[in-house]
């Protein structure tokens, strides 16, 4: 055969690759655009069940971009006011979701926020741009939820804060999921005032955390109607247990460490609470400066400082919820009727 008439090689699978990139983008692309109409068609959804329950909810705009990787849901001046008449306004909310993962929520909302309670008393939030909320879950119920700070201030009952730092953590126990664990720390919190039976302690907060669990905890959530207010309660009435894990407070002279493990059957509570004192001079020092060395403060310290040497806890053993160190008694957890 000549070479005037030789075959030429097709030039299809050196197209192939560009022409699958195409459809999957143009696929893609459609699925984002299907997948944004239902998510505006969900958050209609959700206004008109809150207004149906006695809800009012406004905003000055709402917009939905994020094109092509995440969807990005922005409310300016944002105005829930709930049934119970508890009112939130803020300057934005911004909601993150990412298409292939429509059961994980990053929300913030920078700038001023004010809360109002249904008796009417405002409070107000500024948080920056590092304020964040992380919300996932799965068809069983939440998997994980995070809050963040960053630099935050808040006027809450007429008193002042700043916070920064703040990092809270909850999630089930993965091979129990009525059990809930907690993370919670801070860089520092400072108030405006001191408290009035302690003013020795000061309006600052060193970096401090707590590392827990509460047992049966999403049962008990349930029977209190969702109310974190009647948790302990609940707990007491179909039982469960709090751990703690660790506890550091670093409160101006005060370094106090704990942990504890309680069990909660038959409206009781049993177990232990250890208690540990760093730098008790600092402390004695402070109070004694202050005017508060009465015997039962001297009690106290004088029990909390040697228990508390070489890394050693002072125990309370609990009791049918009374606690006790060694013999006396000092008091009831709430909610026990003694």
């Amino acid at each position: 055969m000549s070479r005037a008439h030789a075959k030429k090689p097709s030039r299809f699978w050196l197209y192939f690759p560009f022409l699958l990139l195409l459809l999957a983008a143009g696929a893609w692309t459609g699925w984002w655009f299907y997948a944004r109409d239902r998510v505006d068609a969900a958050v209609d959804r959700w206004i008109a069940e809150q207004t149906a329950a006695g809800a009012e909810v406004s905003y000055a705009s709402r917009t939905l971009s994020g094109f092509p990787f995440r969807y990005d849901l922005v409310f300016g001046k944002p105005d829930i006011r709930g049934a119970d008449g508890v009112q939130w306004q803020g300057d934005e909310l911004q909601l993150v979701m990412q298409p292939w993962d429509f059961r994980h929520i990053i929300a913030r909302a920078p700038g001023h926020h004010v809360v109002t309670t249904a008796l009417g008393l405002r409070n107000s939030v500024e948080l920056d741009g590092k304020a964040a909320a992380s919300l996932s879950w799965t068809d069983a119920g939440p998997r994980r939820i995070g809050l963040q700070s960053g630099d935050a201030s808040a006027v809450i009952n007429g008193h002042a804060y700043d916070l920064s730092g703040f990092v809270l953590n909850l999630a089930p126990r993965p091979e129990s999921p009525d059990d809930l664990m907690v993370a919670l720390q801070w860089d520092k919190l400072s108030m405006d005032e001191a408290p009035a039976t302690a003013p020795y302690l000061g309006t600052e907060l060193g970096p401090s955390r707590l590392i827990g669990e509460v047992r049966n905890f999403f049962p008990a959530y349930a029977h209190s109607d969702h109310e974190t207010g009647g948790l302990w309660r609940a707990l007491l009435e179909v039982g469960g247990g709090v751990e703690v894990a660790q506890m550091l407070v670093d409160w101006g002279p005060m370094d106090l460490g704990g942990k504890a493990d309680l069990t909660i059957e038959n409206g009781r509570a049993n177990g232990s609470i250890g208690l540990r004192l760093d730098h008790p001079d600092t402390l004695k020092e402070a109070m004694m400066a202050s005017g508060h060395w009465s015997t039962m403060e001297q009690t106290v310290l004088g029990t909390l400082e040697p228990a508390s040497r070489n890394d050693g806890f002072l125990t309370l053993v609990v009791i049918d919820s009374r606690i006790f160190a060694g013999p006396v008694p000092l008091g009831a957890l709430p909610g026990s009727g003694s």
